[in-house]
């Protein structure tokens, strides 16, 4: 029998080629087709080559070369298959060969010079992450394509494998050296799209554990759009194509959100095939873990208008790798021509360089310049020629150079710059208290205390406005350009340029502060600072942080206008003193604080930190400074008499859980309660144990429910092991964060033994950043205490005696009321930014009394005297209400309200207090 493939003649009988293996049974059917994308796959029975032309097992290809070990899939222009190269050490490779079941010879042949197109294509190419074309041939009327095979796991196994969400870090890191990719077809001439992007040929390299994108069988190059092609080719693959591609108008930006899209399948593990097209719910409420600025990027990249999407997979990179950096201290993963890299775009304004840090921050390493006879291209440069010896040796000879410039930089340059520094500062001191320089402007310096430390990847520290912090929002790229121009000693630029972002975003009180800052340095105006303590940066935190900031700027801006404030026309300028997500770098910033005010005797106290943890890990340091500290909401009773130089606005946990108590008692008419406590946080700790010794007390029964805050599976963990206790319970006390209660607000819902199952808890839960949309169909079921309402005043009929806060407030953050419907942060004021007003203001207050009638300055030791002064009839009329201390610093009865979410999904507050007395002065 004569072999169709190579023409051999057989004896017959034979159902193999004896010189090529082919197949000779014209009705042996196919074999099934396999997953794409990977080198796994189910292997078909039977050898040769069926009646569609599809390759088999055992098949031999180039009189014997190539012989087929498994099929990998069927798609676009041809089949693929897993084959053993024999005169290579039986190296494994991939061989495509182009399917054309079209009897019209016109089609026959486009189809053809698609293919070879294709291998030219892909013959040209020189990324280590894509397969490299090794061989092409014809065979009869076939044709054939081998690539190098790349050995490991396509992205769709993967998720078929995991069934779940893939790591955040994990999934930008692969999609970061995707658009390294990208970014390197976009640079060929012409560009090529690859047009079918998706998990499934994605795959993920055994040995370097790297993204390696296959699959090129629709790619087109620009040249090509015009040229005659059936209609599907160009149609990718639905769920991840976007809908130009539809229309057959795809370029590069149609990858994008098809890489978009496939991240959101890794992330989510919603795999959008199985949905209508075009449609991606937000990616956070899917999986509560994932970080504000990963949606963002999504959001960006899968606009259904190409043109609002990244223009470019270099602009797209940048975002990605902003985040790998900021939140993983991960930067550049996905540089591969190291040695020749060049930037990819018009480089965004280096971040403020680290001034004076407590902790010494490596230095970045030194850009390798482009070597000669080289094309910059991307993050990398892709030779024109075949890389020689001589090129590294070049490579090799500056990067020694570099490191000796580096070297001499740390050990000679360095140490003089430093100590010519020393006399720099913020100005000349005239009197205890004060800077009267006009127009001085705060130049870091070493030893004086302020600058930031990086810290898993935040910034912790202290700025002035040469560091931003909170730069994960909408004006943050403007205000990295301002401080750079401030560290530069450009105050004018800096200040237009935080004017420039509070346009994009008028309720960012950092940029605010720092203006005002600039306004009272320019002013030669005698001054004192505060330090307001908080955490500006971490997504569980910085809702808090920002709130903070909000209230400490309203009191410093009424300060200033004059509004009866302090005397002879001495004004206030706030540093802001960031310690992020842990809370154990607070204790650093105290140090900080310390030298600082060492340095700059116009420093005379804290206001914070919002959070108890954070607090006490502060508290100590100051107070052995003799700086004293107010907190706005700290509330752990271990506070209460900790020093003679703390004090605080907010009651103590025992006074919240005893309000806790009796509305569980007698409102939600509870018995048997699961109280959820992480024993290591000291918040959570304090209120627990006083919310039990109480219940208890009262007659109640008590479980307890171990969690750990910001463990998301430890609290549903926590909750089923409470579900399943006897008896049941009939209320859940949570002690913590609404972050971590929001994990019981998704799960109840679908707890059908527990349709009416009510959550209480303390004060944390009023922060409503930290409620995903995925925790609001359990929204109803919650109630807890706080210290402040922004409606109270209006609750308890005192609406025509509120204070001038409520109009400065939204006169600050919504001056053009550009927000309709008084939304949180723009014309209605959180409680955190009511009670950090109060905080300031208690400070400012008592800072008016120690400057006794002049403006001779005042140390910090009186300004804490002056604080203790505050009792009876001194009492300071706050927005929470009056404002006055017991001998051991806790506020003098004050009141706690109760709240409760109404069914929709609206706060509201008990008409009657909870405790204490909410005064308000005539």
């Amino acid at each position: 029998m004569k072999c169709p493939f190579c023409g051999t003649d057989n004896p017959a009988g034979e159902t193999f080629c004896t010189n090529c293996g082919g197949y000779l049974s014209a009705s042996q059917p196919s074999s099934p087709p396999a997953s794409s994308g990977g080198v796994s796959g189910p292997t078909s029975t039977g050898g040769g080559l069926g009646n569609s032309g599809s390759l088999a097992p055992n098949a031999r290809l180039q009189q014997g070369r190539y012989v087929v070990d498994k099929v990998l899939g069927q798609g676009g222009m041809g089949a693929a298959v897993l084959a053993r190269d024999t005169r290579v050490s039986n190296k494994s490779v991939v061989i495509k060969e182009l399917i054309s079941d079209s009897s019209d010879p016109q089609q026959h042949q486009e189809d053809v010079r698609n293919f070879e197109r294709e291998v030219e294509m892909l013959a040209s190419l020189d990324h280590p992450l894509v397969p490299t074309v090794t061989d092409s041939f014809q065979e009869g009327s076939r044709y054939f394509m081998v690539q190098e095979c790349v050995v490991g796991e396509n992205l769709e196994d993967h998720m078929e494998r995991i069934k779940k969400p893939m790591p955040e870090q994990e999934a930008l890191s692969y999609a970061s050296q995707v658009l390294d990719i990208l970014d390197y077809l976009s640079t060929q001439q012409p560009p090529i799209v690859h047009r079918d992007i998706k998990p499934a040929n994605i795959i993920i390299g055994n040995k370097d554990k790297k993204a390696h994108l296959v699959d090129f069988g629709i790619a087109r190059a620009d040249v090509a759009k015009k040229a005659q092609k059936k209609q599907t080719s160009a149609l990718g693959t639905p769920g991840y194509a976007p809908p130009e591609q539809y229309q057959g108008n795809a370029d590069a930006r149609s990858d994008l959100y098809a890489l978009a899209a496939t991240i959101h399948h890794l992330v989510t593990n919603r795999d959008p095939r199985d949905y209508p097209p075009f449609n991606y719910p937000r990616a956070r409420s899917l999986n509560p873990q994932l970080s504000p600025d990963i949606e963002r990027v999504l959001e960006h990249a899968l606009k259904i208008n190409i043109n609002e999407r990244y223009q470019s997979a270099a602009e797209m990179k940048r975002d990605i790798d902003d985040i790998l950096d900021s939140r993983y201290a991960l930067r550049d993963t996905s540089h591969y021509m190291t040695g020749s890299s060049g930037p990819m775009v018009s480089p965004k304004p280096a971040p403020t360089p680290i001034p004076n840090p407590p902790t010494p921050v490596p230095n970045p390493p030194t850009p390798i310049p482009v070597s000669a006879g080289q094309q910059q291209i991307g993050t990398y440069a892709r030779p024109k020629q075949q890389k020689s010896n001589n090129g590294y040796v070049v490579r090799s000879f500056i990067l020694l150079l570099a490191v000796v410039i580096i070297l001499g930089a740390v050990f000679f340059v360095l140490p003089r710059l430093r100590g010519n520094s020393q006399t720099g500062g913020q100005g000349s001191n005239n009197g205890p208290g004060f800077v009267t320089t006009p127009g001085a402007t705060s130049t870091v310096v070493n030893g004086n205390g302020l600058g930031v430390t990086t810290i898993d990847g935040e910034p912790i520290g202290i700025s002035d406005g040469t560091v931003a912090f909170d730069t994960k929002r909408a004006d943050g790229d403007l205000k990295q350009q301002a401080s750079a121009a401030l560290k530069a000693g450009n105050s004018a630029q800096a200040q237009s340029l935080w004017r420039a972002a509070l346009s994009k975003d008028t309720n960012d009180a950092e940029a605010l502060i720092y203006l005002e800052n600039q306004r009272v340095l320019a002013s030669g105006s005698p001054y004192i600072t505060l330090v307001v303590g908080t955490m500006v940066t971490g997504d569980s935190v910085v809702g808090v942080g920002r709130d903070t900031l909000q209230g400490a700027f309203v009191a410093q801006k009424e300060y200033n206008a004059g509004n009866g404030k302090l005397l002879g026309g001495v004004q206030v300028r706030l540093l802001i003193a960031n310690s992020g997500s842990e809370a154990a770098n607070s204790r650093k910033v105290a140090e900080q604080i310390v030298q600082a005010a060492q340095n700059d005797k116009t420093i005379v106290g804290v206001m914070g930190w919002p959070y108890s943890e954070q607090t006490v890990n502060a508290v100590n340091v100051l107070a052995g400074a003799k700086i004293p500290m107010i907190s706005p909401t700290a509330s752990a009773d271990s506070l209460t008499d900790v020093s003679p130089y703390f004090f605080r606005v907010a009651p103590s946990d025992k006074s919240q859980a005893a309000v806790a108590v009796q509305y569980a008692k007698n409102k939600l008419h509870a018995k048997n309660v699961a109280v959820f406590e992480d024993q290591a946080n000291t918040y959570s700790q304090s209120l627990a144990e006083d919310f039990k010794q109480q219940f208890i007390a009262a007659g109640g029964q008590v479980k307890v429910a171990s969690y750990k805050v910001n463990d998301k599976q430890s609290v549903v963990s926590a909750l089923q092991e409470a579900l399943q206790a006897s008896p049941a319970p009939d209320l859940i006390y949570f002690a913590g964060y609404s972050t971590d209660v929001s994990a019981i607000l998704e799960q109840l819902p679908q707890e059908a033994n527990f349709p009416d199952l009510q959550v209480l808890g303390g004060d944390a839960l009023y922060n409503l950043a930290g409620y995903p949309q995925s925790a609001r169909a359990g929204f109803a079921r919650l109630h807890f205490t706080a210290f402040a309402y922004p409606d109270e005043w209006d609750v308890l009929g005192l609406g025509a005696k509120k204070p001038a806060f409520f109009t400065d407030y939204a006169n600050a953050f919504d001056p053009n009321r550009a927000h309709q419907g008084s939304p949180y942060g723009y014309t209605r004021a959180a409680f955190n930014v009511v009670l950090a007003y109060d905080a300031t203001l208690t400070l400012l207050s008592a800072s008016k009394t120690a400057l006794a009638g002049g403006t001779s300055g005042f140390t910090p030791t009186q300004l804490q005297q002056a604080i203790a002064g505050i009792k009876g009839t001194n009492a300071v009329q706050g927005v929470s209400g009056q404002i006055s201390f017991d001998n051991d610093g806790d506020p003098s009865n004050k009141a706690v309200v109760m709240l409760y979410v109404n069914q929709g999904g609206f706060i509201q507050m008990e008409p009657q207090l909870g405790a204490g007395k909410f005064q308000a002065g005539s």
